[in-house]
């Protein structure tokens, strides 16, 4: 087991392999964020002592939890990791909700704070990397399925839009956007939004952030998604509408067996809302 008496040059290799299997089953961006977690953590498998998790945020836990799992797969110690986990009653999150009030009430991550963030690294990237963020906002996926939309929708366009309703039907390539956990199913469109996944690159996760990062912007990629939920809500789109359209399946009773909108009619208020947004963040 790899340990911190392990010589460099095994170490060294430890971790390339264990990228190389991250990379054959994640997307980049969660296998950067898993691998970085994992290193950082590791010595909680080989110490056998996860006290310190304890001290961590929910996210912040939730990350390392996931590397940590991922790791002890590929160390073939997975039943030593469940054990560490029952030995220090380790939860995904509390359930008093105390992480969610601060979020929402953060002002160093507000609307307000995520759209400059927006505007500015669009005025300052190459326009084939400034669309990448603009298609992700107005769709409202993750980082990896927007850069993956952006490709089907360049390759695969006759196979991925239904047209008389302008919805990208992510749902028919199941392997990119049906995962385990991470689902996505519909992002309604207009041409506006297909001319900006056009125009944008197919560029990688990592190339996006070294493109911000040489530019002194940080990488806020996931505030896109945030943005698009937050203008829907705040222009009065139902919670279950926004859910539906970021690959959320309803929890509620009310929501699996009541609500029942006129989707149709609904989709063009939210296609008029996102026009407004697009607008908004090109300064029109």
């Amino acid at each position: 087991m790899l340990n911190r008496t392990t010589p460099p040059e095994k170490a060294d290799e430890f971790w390339k392999n264990f990228k190389t299997y991250l990379l054959q089953n994640q997307n980049e961006k969660t296998a950067y964020d898993t691998f970085s977690y994992a290193r950082r953590y590791a010595h909680v498998l080989a110490e056998t002592n996860a006290q310190e998790l304890l001290q961590l945020s929910d996210d912040k836990r939730k990350h390392a939890m996931k590397a940590l799992a991922a790791l002890s797969k590929f160390m073939g110690c997975y039943d030593m990791w469940e054990m560490l986990k029952e030995r220090h009653q380790l939860k995904w999150s509390n359930s008093d909700g105390l992480e969610a009030f601060h979020a929402i009430i953060n002002n160093d991550a507000n609307y307000k704070v995520m759209m400059e963030w927006l505007k500015d690294a669009c005025s300052k990237i190459p326009a084939s990397y400034a669309n990448m963020l603009l298609y992700d906002t107005l769709t409202g996926l993750r980082p990896g399925e927007a850069i993956m939309s952006i490709y089907y929708v360049q390759n695969e366009l006759d196979n991925y839009l239904k047209k008389e309703s302008m919805v990208l039907e992510h749902y028919r390539f199941k392997s990119d956007f049906i995962r385990r956990t991470k689902k996505a199913y519909i992002s309604t469109v207009d041409d506006s939004i297909i001319n900006v996944a056009r125009k944008a690159g197919i560029h990688s996760y990592t190339a996006l952030r070294m493109v911000l990062e040489e530019r002194g912007l940080a990488m806020h990629m996931g505030y896109c998604r945030k943005i698009f939920s937050t203008h829907l809500r705040m222009s009065g789109i139902e919670s279950e509408l926004i859910d539906l359209l970021q690959g959320r399946t309803p929890s509620t009773i009310f929501a699996r067996h009541y609500f029942r909108p006129d989707f149709p009619d609904e989709i063009k208020r939210i296609r008029s809302i996102l026009s407004r947004l697009q607008e908004t963040i090109l300064g029109y």
